[in-house]
């Protein structure tokens, strides 16, 4: 099952591709602190990212362990 972040990562993803978000808004999350600027250049197509390798590393360790 996908986490929050991923979940909401992949709706703005969406809404970007779709022309709904601009590259604009989303530095201006990034400039709130909404964002950091890997989740923003994953949101913009950035593919797969070190914060990718991460989430697989985490759902790795977590099905080890037992956890979430």
């Amino acid at each position: 099952m996908k986490k929050a972040v991923e979940i909401f990562l992949d709706y703005y993803k969406k809404r970007y591709q779709k022309g709904e978000l601009t590259e604009e808004q989303l530095s201006q999350m990034v400039s709130k602190g909404a964002l950091d600027e890997e989740e923003k250049t994953y949101i913009m197509g950035g593919g797969s990212s070190e914060l990718e390798g991460l989430r697989t590393f985490h759902s790795e360790v977590m099905g080890l362990i037992g956890g979430e």
